[in-house]
């Protein structure tokens, strides 16, 4: 089995070398793939219309729909998508959560993005019912705009390394760890990390993917060699 996770190319609407990228990598890197797993902030903004997708966003989730039909494509929302919608699964053939447990080769893994390590106000307040109304009421061409005004409110993309972060989100997988899963895989401080435990006896590992654009991150897992960081060799700055 070869699985394989991405995160957080922040696909804005006006930048084709990293659109370009983004597809060259979708297209080579999962070809072989048993199994794909998004972990968040794909794009710089989603919230999903019936009937819509965003025309600058339209060859990336085409290229996403010709990857589900051969394998299992899970997407697990970021802190800059509110809601893909039930028309961006149906359309895709992609399944849409905010965070996963799997079975792969008998081995529990949880996946998720990150962004509530920790969790904060403002997070739970832009993932409320209300506001997704108002997305909802206003309509995707007022949302985006609202939300391009507003996205530094959803985090910074670029961020410098930090050691405290670093070890912020290490304890956050131990954590997990000890709730009786093999591997923890998630994604958010754009800080490509892997790190194996022992917990009674067990060897566990924790795993993030970094930054699939700007750092050219992702991460794989195959039966044979278990989890592992990869570097993609094309790069946008």
């Amino acid at each position: 089995m070869k699985a394989v996770f991405f995160s957080d190319a922040h696909l804005p609407a006006d930048d084709a070398g990293r659109t370009e990228a983004l597809k060259d990598f979708l297209k080579h890197v999962t070809r072989e793939a048993d199994l794909v797993v998004v972990l968040g902030d794909l794009f710089e903004f989603y919230h999903g219309y019936e009937g819509y997708i965003y025309p600058f966003y339209k060859e990336i989730v085409d290229t996403l729909r010709d990857i589900a039909r051969g394998r299992p494509v899970y997407f697990i929302e970021g802190n800059h998508e509110f809601g893909m919608g039930q028309f961006f699964e149906s359309y895709t053939g992609v399944s849409c959560v905010t965070s996963l447990a799997l079975n792969m080769d008998e081995k529990r893994v949880f996946l998720c993005h990150g962004d509530t390590v920790p969790a904060l106000p403002l997070h739970r307040l832009l993932r409320s019912r209300l506001i997704y109304a108002i997305m909802d009421l206003l309509g995707p061409e007022r949302t985006w705009r609202i939300a391009m005004q507003f996205r530094r409110l959803f985090s910074k993309r670029r961020r410098p390394r930090s050691e405290k972060v670093l070890a912020r989100y290490r304890k956050y997988g131990r954590e997990k760890l000890r709730e009786g899963y093999d591997a923890v895989v998630i994604a958010h401080s754009h800080m490509a990390d892997l790190d194996r435990y022992e917990v009674n006896g067990v060897k566990k590992t924790y795993m993030n993917t970094g930054n699939l654009i700007e750092s050219c991150t992702y991460g794989v897992y195959i039966t044979e060699k278990g989890f592992a960081l990869k570097t993609y060799d094309r790069r946008v700055s």
